[in-house]
């Protein structure tokens, strides 16, 4: 994962899951969220002469859509899984794929699919990995 798209992407990932499991950052400025998760990891050997912009916008797109995203990802889902018992950070990989997918035009939704199937298989295996890809194919194909 070396294409700075495909890192940012994996940025807002990880803003969403930090967010997720830790309520007092939610006030905190998502460039200083996004700069301390960059400080953090190796990305900034990859990003340090990206801009953000990118990342802002799926982040920001995320947050001012959650309420309809959630519903799309709940209808999406079988009703054998409750989203309220599933891991935080596959919740926030949804979430910005789900973004991409259906509210930005100018995406190609099997690279999006792609993409966030190699941030899960990075934190996940492959059962949570093949959960993803049957909900955004069945997204794609709606």
């Amino acid at each position: 994962m070396s294409d700075i798209k495909s890192i940012q992407r994996l940025l807002v990932v990880q803003a969403l899951y930090e967010l997720s499991i830790n309520e007092n950052r939610s006030q905190t400025p998502i460039n200083e969220i996004f700069a301390n998760i960059v400080e953090q990891t190796d990305y900034k050997k990859k990003i340090n002469n990206s801009n953000l912009k990118f990342a802002e916008k799926i982040y920001e797109g995320v947050m001012e859509n959650i309420d309809e995203i959630n519903k799309i990802l709940k209808v999406s889902m079988n009703k054998k899984i409750k989203i309220n018992t599933m891991d935080k950070l596959l919740i926030s990989i949804f979430r910005s794929a789900i973004y991409e997918i259906l509210f930005l035009d100018n995406v190609t939704k099997k690279i999006v699919i792609s993409e966030y199937l190699l941030i899960a298989n990075r934190f996940f295996g492959n059962n949570e990995t093949a959960l993803i890809n049957g909900v955004l194919d069945n997204l794609q194909n709606s």
